[in-house]
């Protein structure tokens, strides 16, 4: 299909202005647990030498259509392993629309709603596309950040997804369940679970885990357990520590004592709504709130990425963004203005050695489920 030049009123300085205007990952988790990191080679097969990942799985091809989402959609799959797109269209009654209200707005110069609702309605599949980018990263880097490997299931990634898995090669010994699962409050002990976890890798003379992982649901259920009280206020009396006491800061200052050295606590509360094949919506927690997270530094790893090139001899308006292109055209039959955006994308493991997933809803690792 022949990308026609775009029906709307933008331009390229304008396209411009607003992909590269908007900052990646802003208020989302995986921009600092996995920030981006250029790559040069195209298969994530070539980051072995670099940064040690081993991959599991083969990419499928490369000739998939980017779905068309619509309106309410933050971010899906594409079908294609390695490769993010996500497109939306506006069609021939929206196009129709807008122009009738080109015609208002020209008729009236000071009808300042009906013109803010025109640059609107020009930019908001730009910003749409955006951030359908940046939440598709979201879910596969927690994913990946609290399972030590990526499973494209075909409820997430759509019909084109394989059940492969791209498996980083964490230790097997590096995966396991806590010592009592930590919804029992009166017998779950989860800072000597992470304590124990430090050691075990220590022991092996790796890099020591300084940060653990986990969601804000799973910080409060640690908080409600009596070992944390005890061991935050061990001369008070049972009745007289109150919840107001147990708080993060007071916790990571009891556990990032010089005396004590373990892992200081980072609570992540992250939300995405991905649109399945039939139009609903679920909102998910990419997260997988029954695991923790152990790292030797505040960073899980790297999103690689390489710049999709710009397809030659064609009227679309395109543009570079910081990991994604965004392509924007039009064609006649049917009428449609068209907005897709790409990437070659994928989040990625580092310090293996050092990573440690316990699963507290099990006491064995049983893959991040619960007993």
């Amino acid at each position: 299909m022949a990308m026609n030049k775009p029906l709307f009123d933008i331009d390229q300085p304008g396209m411009h202005v607003t992909v590269n205007s908007y900052k990646p990952g802003n208020g989302l988790a995986w921009q600092q647990l996995f920030p981006l990191k250029y790559s040069p080679k195209f298969d994530i097969k070539g980051l072995e030498g670099n940064e040690g990942i081993p991959v599991a799985a083969d990419r499928v091809a490369f000739n998939t259509k980017a779905p068309k989402k619509t309106r309410k959609t933050v971010g899906t799959w594409s079908g294609k392993l390695g490769k993010y797109s996500v497109s939306r269209e506006k069609d021939e009654i929206e196009i129709n629309e807008y122009q009738d209200l080109q015609v208002i707005a020209a008729s009236n110069t000071e009808d300042a709603a009906t013109a803010k609702h025109l640059v609107d309605i020009v930019y908001d599949d730009l910003d749409f596309c955006n951030n359908a980018m940046d939440y598709k990263v979201e879910i596969d880097a927690m994913r990946i950040g609290s399972s030590g490997k990526q499973t494209f299931s075909k409820k997430i990634d759509g019909d084109f997804a394989t059940e492969d898995i791209i498996n980083f090669n964490v230790p097997t010994a590096n995966f396991k369940g806590a010592s009592v699962v930590w919804s029992d409050s009166e017998n779950a002990d989860g800072l000597k679970d992470i304590a124990d976890a430090q050691d075990a890798i220590a022991s092996k003379g790796g890099k020591k885990p300084r940060f653990v992982f986990m969601e804000k649901k799973k910080f409060q259920q640690l908080c409600n357990q009596a070992s944390v009280a005890r061991r935050l206020y061990p001369l008070a009396k049972e009745n007289t520590v109150t919840s107001d006491m147990i708080t993060l800061a007071a916790i990571n200052r009891y556990m990032t004592d010089e005396s004590r050295g373990w892992p200081q606590i980072v609570i992540l509360d992250t939300y995405a709504t991905i649109q399945y094949k039939d139009g609903s919506e679920e909102t998910i927690k990419p997260w997988n709130v029954n695991v923790v997270t152990l790292a030797p530094v505040a960073q899980l790893g790297w999103t690689y990425y390489k710049p999709v090139p710009n397809v030659p001899n064609t009227e679309a308006l395109q543009e570079q963004g910081s990991y994604y292109k965004m392509t924007r055209y039009s064609d006649i039959n049917p009428m449609l203005e068209v907005t897709m955006a790409e990437a070659y994308v994928q989040p990625g493991l580092i310090n293996r050695a050092s990573l440690v997933f316990i699963n507290t809803a099990a006491t064995t690792w049983n893959n991040g489920d619960a007993k």
